[in-house]
């Protein structure tokens, strides 16, 4: 097994996806995809994947929230999505270097893949039209390859 540190240090970058069991973020055991969409110094802000369209529509539109601010990305071989996902755009989850190293320790951090440049545009159309989300837009970048 490679060591954690290495683990991170060699696949951290904006549009890599991961599979982490993270319930102090998303109070649930259940592992679910995460794509980081930003970093700062050692925070690493990412989004969540949900499968559950209907009911992120039925939340949205109670409280009036653009439907745009819900991005689609399809599953491929690149991004390793298991099934097409939806991207709510609204929130964000920050977590730090350091953590992800322990979710890889711990067993609780998978990396699946990266998102193309196209498919990080989509994410970044959707961010741009939340009113939530405080992500700084300048942060908002794509590694050349």
């Amino acid at each position: 097994m490679l060591p954690p540190d290495f683990v991170i240090t060699s696949t951290l970058e904006v549009g890599v996806v991961y599979k982490i069991v993270a319930p102090e973020l998303i109070l649930t055991e259940v592992p679910h995809y995460f794509i980081v969409v930003a970093i700062s110094g050692s925070d690493n802000y990412m989004l969540l994947s949900t499968t559950q369209l209907h009911s992120k529509i039925d939340h949205f539109n109670k409280r009036g929230i653009n439907l745009e601010t819900l991005a689609y990305l399809e599953a491929n071989d690149l991004n390793g999505l298991t099934e097409d996902s939806y991207f709510n755009c609204n929130d964000r989850y920050t977590i730090t270097k350091q953590q992800l190293i322990e979710k890889v320790n711990q067993g609780k951090l998978s990396i699946t893949g990266k998102i193309t440049f196209e498919e990080y545009e989509k994410l970044v159309y959707s961010i741009n039209l939340s009113e939530i989300n405080d992500i700084p837009k300048f942060l908002l970048t794509f590694a050349a390859e």
